[in-house]
């Protein structure tokens, strides 16, 4: 299938009217219950007993608090980097745990490749999706064994602080079925996505926002797009 023209491709109206909504609500408020005793149990016997990821008692992550973290991050401390992506995979995760402890084992398995591809996509993420992206998905496999575009590209958005103009948004395979049933992206697959189909998407975003910054008269972040197309067709 030849690539669509995503220059021809329109915002739905119903995201236009979410928008409407306070980004605060939508967006630093969008909270995700966690299994935090099943984190702490695995991390432990995984030896990684520093890496903490939530206080005690806590069960819930929202985005605005992985903005938080993000902010206070340390990228030179090894420990620091594998708390964020924990706490990254806890919230992405819910409470449905497939394939986390075969993450865990693969930092477990290799710290030092996960933590330098970490670092790298963390430093290139403000600027370069590109970079980014390659840093976690180098020549379309994975830098950290089982970490796929759904969950390196919530490393990457996260990086961002909650910055309106951060250039990389979360892609999975919930937010590709909007873009493909609503939104007229039919050459995009389910997942496996390569670097240039990641950069084309944070692009289309990217139009969009500017477009809708200029409607509303306010920066709008293409993570307000991003949340907008996740959610099931049923709550659109």
């Amino acid at each position: 299938m030849a690539p669509t023209d995503l220059s021809l491709l329109q915002l739905p109206h119903a995201c236009r009217e979410d928008l409407a909504k306070p980004r605060s609500e939508r967006i630093d408020g969008h909270t995700i219950s966690i299994a935090t005793a099943w984190w702490h149990t695995e991390l432990a016997a995984a030896r990684l007993p520093r890496v903490s990821i939530a206080s005690s008692g806590a069960t819930r992550i929202s985005r605005g608090d992985l903005f938080a973290d993000a902010a206070r991050l340390d990228t030179d401390s090894d420990d620091e980097l594998l708390r964020f992506l924990f706490r990254v995979l806890a919230w992405g995760s819910g409470m449905t745990l497939r394939l986390n402890r075969k993450r865990i084992q693969a930092v477990v398995d290799s710290p030092s490749s996960a933590v330098a591809a970490l670092r790298a996509a963390l430093q290139a993420a403000r600027e370069d999706p590109a970079e980014a992206y390659e840093a976690l998905r180098p020549r379309n496999r994975n830098a950290i064994a089982y970490l796929g575009p759904a969950f390196s590209t919530k490393v990457l958005y996260f990086a961002g602080r909650g910055a309106l103009d951060h250039p990389c948004a979360i892609l999975d395979s919930r937010v590709a079925t909007t873009l493909r049933k609503d939104c007229g992206w039919d050459s995009l697959g389910d997942t496996g996505w390569p670097t240039l189909t990641y950069v084309r998407y944070c692009a289309l975003l990217d139009r969009w926002a500017l477009e809708e910054s200029e409607r509303f008269g306010r920066r709008v972040g293409i993570d307000e797009i991003e949340c907008w197309l996740f959610k099931p067709s049923s709550q659109h």
